[in-house]
C-alpha cells in the first residue's frame, strides 16, 4: 500500500532500561536507523519517543495510554535481562499490552531483544517473558555487535522497519473496523474484580507473614547455611505468590480497560509491605555479598519484590482511571 505524501507519522514509544543505554549506547543509533529505513523503503515517517513524558503518558496515565493505542502507536521494548528487573519497565509493558489486547491490536507491541535471549523461553514462569515470547520477539544482538555501519545492522534494521510499517497498517484497519475488539461479560467482570479483593487480602497476609519470618531469621545468630535454609521456603513462597498476583493484576487491568466496571481495591496496604521488604533487603545487601548460601534465598526475595512492585504500581494507577472502557 502506497501512503499519501502527507500521511501522518507513525508514533513509536521506545521502552528500555536506562542503565543499559548508559553502558551500551544503543538507543540513538537504533532510533535514527529505524526512522531512516522506514521512510526510505516504505515512505512512512516515524516519530520515536524515548521518554514517556514526551508522548504524554506521564506516570502511565491511563487515558493517555488508551489514546496512544487507538492512534496506532507502536510500543518497542528493547530487552535485556535488566529490563525484566525494572518494575517501571514491566509496568509499561503490561499496561500497553493490556490496552492493545482489548483493542485487538497486539501487533503494535514489537519486542526487540538486545541481550538475554536465553532468558526468553516457553518455560519461564515470568509473565513479562511470556508476553514477549508470545509476540515472537526479534533479536538485534549480532547487528548491534557488528555496529551501525555494518551490513548486518542495515539488513536487520531494514527488516524491522518494514515489519513495523506492516503491523501499523494492519492495526489501522482493525481500529477502523473494530475487528477483534475484546468486550467481556459485564456480570462476570464485576464478579472477577470482587474476587480480586480477596486475592489482594491473601497476598497482604502472606507478605506480612514472610516479612516477619525474614526479620526473625536475620536477627538470629545461627551460621550462614542454617539461616539461608530457614529463609529459602519463605522466599520461594513470596516469589511464587508475587508472580500469581501480578498475573491477576494484569487480568483485572484488562477488564477495567475493556468495559465500564467498578475499579478494584487500592494497593495502600500492600505498598507499605513492599516498601518494608525493600528496606529489609537493602539492609542485608552486605551479608548477601559475602555469603554464598544467602544468595539463593535473597535472589528469590528480590524476584518477588520486583514482581510485587510492578503489580502494586498498576493497582495504584487504577485510581487515575476516570472512565474505564471509554
Amino acid at each position: 500500500m502506497t501512503p499519501f505524501p502527507d500521511a501522518p507519522p507513525i508514533r513509536c514509544f521506545l521502552s528500555y532500561a536506562r542503565q543499559d543505554d548508559l553502558v551500551m549506547g544503543f538507543v540513538e543509533d537504533f532510533r535514527d536507523s529505524l526512522r531512516h529505513y522506514a521512510y526510505a523503503d516504505r515512505g512512512r515517517d516515524l516519530e520515536i519517543f524515548l521518554d514517556r513524558d514526551e508522548i504524554g503518558w506521564g506516570d502511565l496515565a491511563q487515558p493517555a495510554i488508551r489514546a496512544s493505542v487507538r492512534s496506532a502507536t507502536v510500543f518497542i521494548p528493547v530487552l535485556t535481562r535488566r529490563y525484566f528487573d525494572r518494575p517501571y519497565c514491566r509496568e509499561e509493558l503490561f499496561v500497553f499490552y493490556n490496552q492493545a489486547f482489548v483493542d485487538g491490536v497486539r501487533s503494535l507491541l514489537l519486542p526487540v531483544v538486545l541481550l538475554g535471549q536465553g532468558h526468553l523461553t516457553d518455560h519461564n514462569p515470568d509473565l513479562a517473558v511470556q508476553i514477549i515470547v508470545e509476540r515472537q520477539h526479534r533479536s538485534v544482538r549480532e547487528a548491534w555487535l557488528d555496529g551501525p555501519s555494518s551490513p548486518a545492522w542495515r539488513r536487520t534494521m531494514l527488516g524491522l522497519a518494514g515489519e513495523l510499517v506492516d503491523h501499523v497498517e494492519e492495526a489501522e484497519r482493525r481500529l477502523v473496523t473494530g475487528a477483534d475488539l475484546h468486550v467481556p461479560d459485564a456480570a462476570e467482570a464485576v464478579a472477577d474484580i470482587e474476587r480480586f479483593g480477596f486475592d489482594t487480602g491473601h497476598v497482604v497476609a502472606l507478605v506480612s507473614e514472610v516479612l516477619q519470618q525474614f526479620q526473625d531469621v536475620v536477627r538470629t545468630d545461627g551460621d550462614e547455611l542454617t539461616r539461608a535454609e530457614a529463609l529459602l521456603p519463605g522466599a520461594l513462597r513470596l516469589r511464587d505468590t508475587a508472580r500469581a498476583y501480578e498475573r491477576r493484576v494484569c487480568e483485572v487491568d484488562r477488564l477495567l480497560r475493556a468495559g465500564p466496571v467498578p475499579i478494584g481495591p487500592g494497593g495502600a496496604a500492600l505498598t507499605e509491605l513492599v516498601d518494608a521488604l525493600e528496606l529489609l533487603l537493602a539492609s542485608t545487601a552486605r551479608a548477601e555479598l559475602v555469603s554464598v548460601p544467602l544468595r539463593r534465598p535473597m535472589t528469590a526475595f528480590r524476584e518477588g519484590l520486583t514482581t510485587l512492585r510492578s503489580a502494586v504500581n498498576m493497582v495504584t494507577a487504577w485510581q487515575e482511571l476516570p472512565n474505564p472502557g471509554q
